[in-house]
């Protein structure tokens, strides 16, 4: 086998991996493969490949240059393909919507059944720098006032994203009400979705207005909540497995608890990849792919065994460059919080060549962050960690951690990607910028695809000149 070539780290655009790509040895591009499958599932390409097939938006950004992050990037924009190959290799797809991170594990506990999420969609209009999925969902009657999240609609209508789920789970209640109500569209599109509902987790000052005394109970983030909520989880839970019993004759509660060991090495080796590059001199990593590898707690990008040994590979990536002193960006890059994800990825990149660091990020999936409990009952543990969810409580909860880090002078600024019609953004937004008021604070309405302006751009610089 032909010697891998290591390249300094730095971030580069297409033409430059192509050429890198061209280096590396067939042995290592026939190496990784998706369902373990040597015959169709090999993944490794550059990304100006998925730019041809049409995710224009690639031409646009930089990539860390690293084999490890190819080699992610491959995967995940190969995810269409391999939805469409799980199909026709007779494995289950479920469609998981509003929960982000916590039903997919009880999917992955039944045998050949793939769980992904079609909210994620939302990037795709982005990516393929193209309103054509939004224009649709405006014409299903959807208004242009709605989240992002309407793309999802659009695509169930084409059936050419993913194919026909064998099931739907979509939670509504606490939950994202733009998508929930998507999800209401796509239900008369003659789709049936099996609705689960996320109860809300009340503030302790709701708990002593009380008259009646409450069981209340600390969550693995240290968040207040009554057992009864816990309870009610446990319930919902116990009627998705019932579902999925149904669907595949299976029934073995081990396998849940070995899903959940599983999971939990995921989660703990994003947290300290996360850890690492916050702590590090050098931010070992870009926020591009960090914000990828968190996102990728969720699911696994529909192979979950996969996904665990590409995160491993940058995960001691990660811990090789922060040990060398090596990173992506500027020793003086500031360092600051990005509250809600981008769904224009490009702001990313935009924003690190300004001159920032992203150092920490509350993208609404707290609960996919969390370790799951691995010596009590795995329902209740579900329960438990699903109650850490960004989704279900206040706003001061929401943003305790990043307010921490203000406090303890880690950060410098807060950056808030906005989009319209969503309730945790439109509505939370103001009360975010009020509560982190200690740093300069910056809220951006992310416009449609290939809708970022020079105005855009200069209230970005105008923001981190006040971080200086």
């Amino acid at each position: 086998m032909k010697k891998i070539r290591t390249h300094a780290p730095r971030k580069i655009g297409l033409a430059a991996w192509s050429k890198q790509f061209d280096k590396i040895a067939e042995e290592t591009i026939r190496k990784y493969k998706y369902y373990n499958n040597d015959e169709w599932g090999i993944y490794f390409s550059p990304p100006a490949t998925f730019m041809v097939y049409g995710l224009r938006e690639l031409k646009r950004l930089k990539f860390d240059n690293s084999l490890e992050a190819l080699r992610m990037w491959g995967f995940v924009f190969n995810e269409t393909e391999r939805l469409f190959r799980a199909k026709q290799i007779n494995k289950k797809l479920i469609a998981t919507m509003g929960d982000l991170g916590t039903v997919p594990v009880l999917v992955m506990a039944f045998p050949d059944c793939i769980p992904f999420y079609p909210e994620c969609l939302w990037w795709t209009p982005f990516f393929k720098e193209s309103t054509e999925l939004l224009d649709t969902a405006s014409k299903l009657g959807i208004p242009e006032a709605t989240c992002f999240s309407r793309a999802v609609a659009a695509a169930f209508y084409k059936k050419a994203y993913f194919p026909r789920p064998d099931l739907i789970i979509a939670s509504t209640g606490a939950s994202c009400d733009d998508y929930s109500c998507v999800m209401q569209v796509v239900e008369n599109m003659g789709y049936e979705i099996f609705w689960v509902e996320t109860p809300c987790r009340k503030s302790p000052d709701f708990f002593l207005s009380r008259p009646k005394p409450q069981i209340l109970e600390k969550s693995s983030a240290g968040l207040v909540y009554s057992k009864i909520l816990e309870e009610y989880l446990i319930k919902e839970y116990q009627r998705i497995w019932q579902v999925l019993f149904k669907l595949t004759g299976v029934n073995n509660p081990h396998r849940l608890t070995e899903t959940i060991k599983k999971v939990n090495t995921l989660r703990r080796m994003v947290m300290e990849i996360k850890k690492l590059n916050a702590e590090a001199e050098v931010a070992p990593l870009p926020a591009l792919e960090l914000m990828t590898i968190e996102f990728g707690n969720l699911y696994g990008y529909a192979d979950f065994d996969e996904w665990v040994e590409i995160v491993a590979a940058l995960h001691q990536l990660v811990q090789k460059r922060v040990e060398k002193g090596l990173g992506v960006l500027p020793k003086d890059a500031l360092p600051i919080a990005w509250v809600t994800p981008s769904a224009d990825p490009f702001l990313l990149n935009l924003v690190e060549d300004l001159g920032c660091r992203v150092v920490a990020t509350e993208y609404v999936i707290n609960q996919s962050l969390v370790p799951i409990e691995e010596n009590i009952e795995p329902l209740r543990a579900l329960a438990r960690s699903f109650i850490n969810a960004s989704l279900i409580g206040t706003t001061e909860e929401r943003v305790k951690n990043i307010k921490e880090k203000i406090t303890q002078r880690q950060i410098k600024g807060v950056l808030i990607t906005n989009m319209l019609g969503a309730s945790h953004c439109a509505m939370e937004t103001r009360l975010i910028e009020r509560l982190l008021g200690d740093v300069p604070v910056l809220a951006i309405d992310i416009p449609a695809p290939f809708g970022i302006t020079q105005q855009i751009r200069t209230r970005i610089e105008a923001f981190v000149e006040t971080l200086r």
